[in-house]
């Protein structure tokens, strides 16, 4: 009687010890398979450090960084957009812009663009042949006879004659040249803070260094269209990329200084004087400070008065038309105080002018240009007019 009490509570407790170590297993085994995909979770949604924005970004990306197709979507735009604007102003017959790289770091936030720029023209030239006269000889058959009547005899001797015959010597040739240089254009802009630092290097090329501006191509990318005025702000190209359409008003400066005084004898400052008064061979500020009436520096006079000692030599006919032979200090004094110096006959005074060169480059066989830029070069009129 006692045993099979005993033997009831055992299986018992053997069925309640096993539904409990199923129940465990159960609750682990759930628990083991919501760590793994809480793990799986968080590796979908690790974030690589940079993202290529020219590529097709996996979709476990998209969905881990929040507005990543956005950015992605506008600044593929914005890299389509440069090379379609600055190929509309592309630089010679091949000139191309090509799009390296745009990038998006995620952790700083930072967008990385890099463009190559490159100004590129092809073309062919034909040299002529080259000819000259050669010494030629060349052998001539001539009758000769000898005796007469039946003892004459007649034969045919060549006789060698040098003459004179145009030959070529190096036949027409077609010779292709190719001119380039690589520009590269790198962008960093930040997302949270719209700070953006633009860099355009163009290094040596056939034409030497090249100046291009990177502000008018990272006005494209908000959302401007420059035009090549603005995308090259400093050039120094020789044809056949570009073309010097450089204008000197030095001869048009003097002939209306003269024009606007037909009754006086006018002497203009020579050329060699106004190239040597420019804002390229001295101070800016000098020369414009001059042109505006304002003080001449110390430095400048000196200069000045060393200048026109070789001047003076130029103004001979004015002396001869005038009889006045005027000296270095005279002209400076004229020039400096605004003096009017009267003589016997005449009153003489100078006149200070703007001489200037006025430089742009166009590209060949295009319309566009770069905008004018005016040199200031200084000038002086030396007018004497007949005293009344």
């Amino acid at each position: 009687m006692n045993y099979t009490p005993s033997f009831t509570y055992t299986a018992n407790s053997c069925f309640r010890g096993e539904s409990e170590k199923l129940r465990a297993l159960t609750i682990f085994s759930v628990l083991g398979i919501s760590h793994q995909a809480k793990a799986s979770n968080q590796n979908a949604c690790e974030k690589p450090q940079t993202i290529n924005l020219l590529q097709p970004i996996d979709q476990k990306i998209l969905d881990c960084i929040p507005k990543l197709d956005s950015v992605a979507s506008q600044w593929q735009s914005k890299a389509n957009s440069i090379v379609s604007q600055v190929n509309r102003v592309t630089i010679g017959n091949q000139g191309n812009t090509s799009i390296e790289k745009v990038e998006y770091n995620v952790i700083g936030n930072t967008i990385y663009l890099v463009a190559k720029v490159q100004p590129k023209h092809t073309w062919s030239e034909t040299i002529p042949a080259v000819k000259t006269h050669v010494p030629v000889t060349r052998n001539r058959d001539e009758k000769k006879c000898v005796g007469s009547g039946w003892l004459k005899k007649c034969f045919t001797i060549t006789v060698p004659q040098v003459g004179m015959e145009l030959r070529t010597i190096t036949p027409e040739r077609t010779v292709s040249h190719t001119a380039s240089v690589t520009c590269n254009y790198e962008y960093t802009f930040n997302l949270s803070t719209k700070e953006q630092k633009p860099v355009f290097n163009c290094g040596q090329g056939w034409t030497g260094n090249i100046k291009l501006d990177a502000s008018a191509i990272t006005s494209i990318l908000n959302g401007e269209i420059p035009n090549l005025a603005t995308l090259i702000s400093s050039i120094d190209l020789t044809p056949p990329l570009f073309k010097d359409v450089t204008r000197d008003e030095y001869t048009t400066t003097r002939d209306n200084i003269i024009a606007q005084n037909p009754n006086s004898v006018v002497y203009f400052a020579s050329e060699s004087f106004v190239n040597w008064a420019s804002v390229k061979t001295q101070s800016t500020n000098v020369i414009l400070t001059a042109l505006s009436g304002g003080a001449y520096s110390a430095e400048f006079i000196r200069q000045l008065e060393e200048k026109l000692r070789s001047e003076v030599i130029y103004m001979a006919d004015f002396a001869a038309k005038t009889g006045i032979n005027l000296v270095t200090e005279q002209i400076v004094s004229m020039i400096k105080e605004r003096k009017i110096l009267n003589f016997d006959r005449y009153t003489v005074s100078v006149k200070v002018v703007d001489t200037p060169k006025v430089e742009q480059k166009c590209v060949v066989n295009g319309s566009e240009c770069t905008p004018p830029i005016q040199v200031s070069r200084l000038g002086f009129a030396i007018i004497a007019t007949p005293s009344k």
